[in-house]
């Protein structure tokens, strides 16, 4: 597991918990995961690739649909899932509420980051600009190949595009700035998911049949 793997999050380790699972990593179910990160409650989704975020006020044993969780409530690992999609944790330090999305390109064109500021911002009153957004490893813009990036990505400007290349990981970062997150306040882990497929579990990188057996990377966090 890599512990406090985001420097901008250090500070407030009296506050958080945070881990990345891995393929380094023995493979544990969700009860299991939370025991390792110090708790018996967890919050994990069905997750499905939309833009439906829920607020987490007790366990959700995958019984959710949806692709985004924020809480405010204590000790409750907040789990989220990927296998080269893009996966955020967003914090709010003076109000003490997190979140964690999953992002495909799916994601992207149904606007499931605005729709999780949008939440953050109706639930809690908390606006892009004070939170603290990091992202966990995702595939890089040359492993991200389509089929034609012009009709698969409507609305997409062409600038994120080089051929069938797509540069998802800034499109994302297009989107959250556009939700008030501070550039400072933005930090992405580094390595891609199918470049390192001896580190991470990778959907495009060799690992399909097992990533649908639910091999997975997990990002995992919790508020203490």
């Amino acid at each position: 597991m890599l512990q406090e793997p985001f420097a901008l999050l250090r500070p407030f380790h009296d506050r958080l918990r945070i881990g990345i699972w891995t393929k380094c990593d023995a493979q544990m179910d969700d009860t299991a995961l939370a025991y390792a990160m110090g708790s018996k409650d967890y919050a994990a989704l069905d997750q499905v690739h939309g833009n439906r975020i829920v607020r987490v006020e007790e366990s959700i044993a995958r019984n959710e649909k949806a692709d985004g969780m924020i809480t405010n409530c204590m000790n409750i690992v907040l789990q989220i899932r990927s296998a080269d999609c893009q996966t955020f944790l967003a914090f709010a330090p003076t109000e003490r509420v997190l979140g964690v999305l999953h992002v495909g390109w799916k994601g992207l064109l149904c606007d499931a980051i605005p729709a999780f500021f949008r939440s953050l911002e109706a639930w809690w009153g908390i606006p892009g600009q004070e939170t603290v957004v990091c992202g966990g490893p995702s595939l890089c813009m040359e492993c991200s190949e389509f089929q034609n990036p012009q009709e698969e990505f409507p609305g997409i400007p062409e600038e994120f595009f080089s051929g069938r290349l797509v540069d998802l990981r800034s499109i994302a970062e297009e989107q959250l700035f556009q939700c008030g997150v501070v550039a400072k306040n933005f930090e992405r882990m580094e390595g891609c998911t199918c470049c390192d497929t001896h580190t991470y579990w990778s959907y495009r990188g060799g690992d399909r049949e097992k990533v649908l057996k639910g091999k997975t990377n997990v990002l995992a966090c919790m508020l203490v």
